[in-house]
């Protein structure tokens, strides 16, 4: 209601799977049905109804050049709604993308478009209300102000992390990353207690939120700002950014940590390939944000939040100086009464899983943290230990051990200038599966017995250290789910394990955790071909059982029916009435349909035949039939004549 003050569940820029949230979500006290209103004069440029993202969803144009998004709606209001369902109806289609002429559905501010809803991939009742500019690029709607939106509550600071960023940087004596829990003072400013050394170039990431009064939501934050003993060396502001590179938010982030944790860190440096124009750098450009620890000397780092409503919070802490000691640990050496090397740190496995030495050998574990591989070898003489061999077909390379902590030898190879398919440590041998190096901008193909990997220029994001390998029992792994893609990676693949193939129902699914994400594919003499913007381990699956349909109700006022499948997934359904395609409503979360009328006046024929399909995308097909039950008269029972008291 224009004027009554609310507040928001979500704002421009937070983090979500894959994308950047795109607009504001405003509240509705968990209640459907509201009346939503034109932000400004226009016309509807666009009505789209999808079963996921926006769900039933409107865009209005303005004479500004500014388009209005308006999203999760429960239903259009008068004009609009009746031209969506005709065009449903005229298509026979749930989902539709309709672009009305300018000046078809001209609207004023304030005018009623639509009721409020929860259609879509909405988590619950909500507007999102979006404003775009002629380029599509988001802009945040709170810098048009907003005075039914109040903001008193400033930012906040979960945790802060600190990451090696090069083979030679170390913190804490180790390359690895370690989070903080930042300490807030009772003036409201953060500090870290715990003390900190650190050499090389590091990486600052955090995790943070913000929140608007009113609300128990966390929103994202709007502005970073990173100085280096009171120098600015990174910043980056949340404004606008381009809708086409939504999915940069994957590189924003610290995409494998998400992955592992669910926890999303921003960046406070630019990582490699992310091309966003939403950051500033003001030291070196080489550096790209990270924080330059090259002189041996303490630094004080200060970071600082801010929201919309230009609220601030700061976090300052010191980094103090690697002793020669502590970056390479020698033998003896010994480590401070306090020292705890598991204490607030994450361990971030990526490339590869633990690799296990012959029996009587050290066991050794190989990951990869973007384009440094580290090898740590337990159980060996931190006298005197081996030196490592990195073995690149006939072509081998001695790598000297990096520095060793307690009964570890760890050693770190820049995979920018070595690419192992496996490594030598003494008697062991560990495999990497690194095939080749694939370099984003540019289109490649990788071929390597039953499978063909074809790269497109916009698949990747960053360089990319590609490790395939056969999956006992079958299928294939393409290095690991921690490593994002930014658009479609095609894949050929030729099955290495006998398998009887239905190839309309065998497809290609990605697994990971017990979890099964259909992908699909074609085939095409004993090969099937499929994309994917996940890497990871991928299996061919059949999927023989149809979907479940269930009729819940049919009556002359609608038709309700559950729709289910266990596998590959719903793909399309149709209800006919008497032999008459019926324009069906879905939301995914209830897995429920309903009628919608094409005249919502008019009433199904009593007793006529009702059949409900249901097609999985694997191609099988359930159904469920009934009739029209006829409507039951209604027996009016007649007031029983009070008795007249005897006299």
């Amino acid at each position: 209601m224009p004027g009554g003050a609310n507040s928001l569940s979500g704002g421009l820029g937070d983090l979500r799977p894959n994308h950047f949230h795109a607009g504001l979500d405003i509240r509705t006290n968990g209640r459907e049905g509201l009346d939503v209103h034109a932000a400004a004069d226009g016309y509807v440029s666009r009505i789209a109804v999808f079963t996921g993202g926006y769900g039933n969803v409107i865009f209005i144009k303005h004479p500004n050049g500014l388009t209005t998004v308006y999203g999760h709606l429960k239903t259009l209001k008068d004009t609009l709604g009746t031209y969506l369902r005709e065009q449903q109806y005229a298509r026979k289609t749930f989902e539709i993308d309709l672009r009305p002429e300018p000046g078809q559905f001209p609207v004023k501010q304030g005018d009623i478009i639509a009721a409020s809803g929860n259609t879509g991939g909405s988590g619950g009742p909500h507007l999102h209300f979006e404003i775009r500019d002629a380029k599509d690029n988001l802009i945040n709607p709170l810098l048009y102000g907003f005075p039914e939106l109040r903001d008193e509550v400033p930012p906040y600071f979960e945790r802060i992390a600190l990451k090696t960023m090069t083979p030679t940087s170390r913190i804490n004596g180790e390359y690895q990353r370690v989070s903080y829990v930042p300490v807030r003072r009772s003036d409201g400013t953060y500090t870290i207690t715990k003390p900190i050394t650190a050499s090389g170039l590091v990486g600052l990431e955090v995790l943070a939120y913000d929140k608007t009064s009113g609300s128990p939501y966390r929103n994202g934050i709007s502005c970073l700002e990173v100085r280096l003993d009171g120098r600015e060396v990174f910043a980056y502001n949340m404004n606008s950014f381009p809708n086409e590179q939504t999915r940069f938010m994957n590189v924003h982030e610290n995409y494998e940590v998400e992955q592992m944790t669910g926890q999303r860190y921003h960046r406070a440096y630019i990582a490699d390939g992310n091309t966003l124009a939403i950051y500033k750098i003001a030291n070196n450009a080489a550096y790209r944000g990270r924080l330059p620890l090259l002189d041996g000397q303490p630094h004080e780092v200060t970071l600082t939040l801010f929201d919309a409503a230009d609220h601030a919070t700061r976090l300052t802490f010191t980094i103090l100086p690697e002793t020669s000691a502590s970056t390479r640990m020698d033998p003896g050496t010994e480590m401070p009464a306090d020292y705890n090397p598991d204490a607030d740190t994450e361990q971030i496995v990526s490339a590869s899983p633990v690799m296990v030495a012959p029996s009587g050998l050290p066991t050794a574990t190989i990951t990869t943290d973007e384009n440094v591989l580290k090898l740590a070898v337990k159980n060996v003489s931190t006298t005197a230990p081996p030196v490592a061999k990195l073995f690149s077909g006939r072509t081998v390379t001695e790598q000297p051990v990096s520095y060793t902590l307690a009964n570890q030898a760890v050693y770190l190879v820049d995979l920018r200038q070595a690419l192992p398919d496996s490594v030598q440590f003494g008697r062991g041998v560990v495999r990497t599966n690194f095939k080749k190096r694939i370099i984003p901008g540019r289109a490649d193909v990788f071929i390597d017995g039953n499978t063909r990997l074809e790269f497109s220029p916009r698949t990747l994001f960053d360089t990319l250290h590609l490790a395939v390998r056969a999956v006992p029992g079958g299928g294939i792994e393409i290095n690991q789910p921690t490593i994002p893609l930014n658009d479609l990676l095609t894949i050929q693949y030729v099955p290495n394990y006998p398998i009887a193939i239905d190839t309309m129902r065998t497809k290609a699914y990605w697994v990971s955790g017990g979890r099964e994400s259909f992908l699909g594919g074609t085939w095409n003499k004993g090969k099937i071909q499929f994309k994917t913007r996940t890497l990871g381990r991928f299996q061919l699956l059949t999927d023989a059982n149809p979907p479940t349909v269930d009729i819940l109700t049919a009556t002359p006022n609608g038709i309700t029916a559950k729709i289910r499948d266990d596998r590959s997934g719903i793909a399309e359904f149709r209800a006919l009435v008497n032999g008459e395609w019926v324009l069906m409503q879905y939301d995914y979360k209830r897995a429920l349909l309903w009628s919608d009328k094409l005249d919502p006046d008019e009433p199904f024929e009593a007793g006529a035949t009702v059949l409900v399909q249901v097609k999985d995308r694997s191609g099988n097909i359930g159904s469920d039939s009934t009739t029209i039950e006829v409507a039951r008269p209604v027996v009016r029972q007649r007031a029983t004549p009070a008795r007249k008291k005897k006299r």
